[in-house]
């Protein structure tokens, strides 16, 4: 395999590991993939940046939606690159119906998580979260 093509493996590798966790909600194992200077942005809520902030984040973002049904569309990978489009439902806190779709760019280098930032429609987030501060 070329080196072109191992790097893409361990970005897949990492991306795969990454949304597994993310599906069981296991925020401890998603956290460990990340790099301590982690880039975490969600579009509309949160542009972090360092694995203490990230956990905060999580916890913070953990509660905002019940009975959330997660589906991946599509995985693409590209050398240290990865990007996941999404859709998902859910209901909200206050008992709204959720419905957003996205795609998730992650930056794999090392076999760690060096940024992975969240695109979805920001005019629901703001409607319906609070603001991360």
């Amino acid at each position: 395999m070329c080196s072109s093509g191992k790097i893409e493996s361990s970005t897949r590798k990492v991306v795969d590991t990454l949304y597994e966790a993310f599906l069981r909600g296991d925020v401890a194992g998603m956290l460990e993939l990340f790099a301590e200077d982690i880039s975490l942005r969600f579009l509309g809520q949160a542009d972090v940046r360092g694995i203490g902030e990230a956990r905060r984040f999580f916890a913070f973002a953990s509660s905002l939606l019940l009975d959330v049904s997660f589906h991946i569309e599509r995985t693409i990978i590209d050398g240290e690159w990865g990007a996941v489009v999404w859709n998902e439902t859910a209901r909200t806190l206050s008992g709204e119906p959720w419905v957003n779709q996205g795609i998730d760019i992650i930056h794999v280098q090392d076999a760690q998580v060096r940024a992975l930032h969240e695109n979805n429609d920001v005019r629901l987030v703001r409607r319906h979260f609070p603001r991360y501060v």
